[in-house]
């Protein structure tokens, strides 16, 4: 919508927003880490067509999409963060290899995507050659706020469970110390449903999302994992179990437990996430980059 031209609004968004057609984010890399402008997946040109090179990992949903937004490397000669471009990627393009990831709590959900001489035409390309970073910060402040805004704290389940458990002590509403993680986790609970009302504010507005969105993931990723493991306590030797009929909840707080990492890994991990909101929210001082406007193909690279 920020980007694309006006023959790709009409000819992906009506099937986008209607859930015809799924798409897929292609940004992380297997030697980028967190830093997304470190990616090495490169795309040059060939004419009307750019060829693609590389590789992407955890992406969310790529063996079942359609489409994905693929950022590549088109300019080695820059700075890393300017020499990015975006395209649009049919999935189904021969060079396109998927390859699903098998996570800890039995789902596979996650992606490796290689890119073996892949052509894109240039029609598919999003935004301006070189200015893909401006492209991907705008998708990272939409996925954000999407993560933030959704993401499931698993606080209600929590207290329904408290309200009906009964320990070895008696009932957990009974428990001072149960009382106060309850009361804790509600104030999180309703700043996080807040929180994410003025950003739908904002956005009803036209504005684009902006940095603050970054809290709402931030808090509602670690407060998931807390939550769940909270609950094994008070399971006891019950918590191990984890058949549905058999487990207590369902076995629905190891489910939890077992997918949060994930859940603060993803969208941005909690130490960019706080790097974000200390800089550009609260104004403090920026981390010390010393390859912020080194060419990247100047940057030392370990064993090359």
């Amino acid at each position: 919508m920020a980007y694309g031209s006006e023959d790709h609004k009409r000819n992906y968004l009506p099937k986008l927003a209607s859930g015809e057609q799924i798409w897929c984010q292609l940004f992380s890399e297997p030697a980028g880490g967190s830093d997304v402008a470190g990616l090495r997946t490169r795309a040059e040109r060939d004419g009307d067509h750019w060829i693609v090179n590389g590789q992407k990992i955890w992406t969310s949903g790529a063996h079942y999409s359609d489409f994905g937004i693929l950022i590549t490397r088109t300019d080695p000669t820059v700075p890393k963060h300017k020499g990015l471009t975006m395209f649009i990627l049919d999935m189904k393009s021969q060079g396109v290899e998927v390859k699903p990831i098998k996570q800890a709590n039995g789902m596979q959900e996650f992606n490796e995507v290689f890119f073996t001489n892949v052509r894109i035409p240039d029609s598919q390309r999003l935004g301006a050659v070189g200015d893909g970073w401006n492209v991907s910060l705008t998708t990272l402040m939409n996925e954000r706020l999407s993560i933030g805004a959704r993401l499931a704290t698993g606080f209600p389940e929590l207290f329904d469970y408290c309200s009906e458990l009964i320990t070895a002590d008696g009932p957990a509403l009974d428990d001072r110390a149960v009382r106060s993680k309850l009361a804790h986790w509600a104030v999180k609970d309703s700043g996080l449903k807040y929180t994410s009302y003025r950003a739908v504010s904002a956005l009803s507005k036209g504005q684009r999302p902006g940095p603050e969105n970054s809290i709402g993931k931030l808090v509602a990723g670690s407060m998931l994992q807390e939550i769940a493991a909270f609950a094994m306590e008070l399971d006891g030797a019950a918590g191990v179990l984890s058949d549905p009929a058999e487990a207590g909840a369902g076995g629905r707080f190891q489910a939890m437990l077992l997918s949060s990492p994930a859940m603060r890994i993803a969208g941005g991990t909690d130490e960019i996430l706080r790097n974000i909101i200390a800089e550009r929210v609260l104004g403090l001082p920026g981390d010390i980059r010393v390859d912020k406007d080194v060419p990247f193909n100047q940057i030392p690279t370990r064993g090359r």
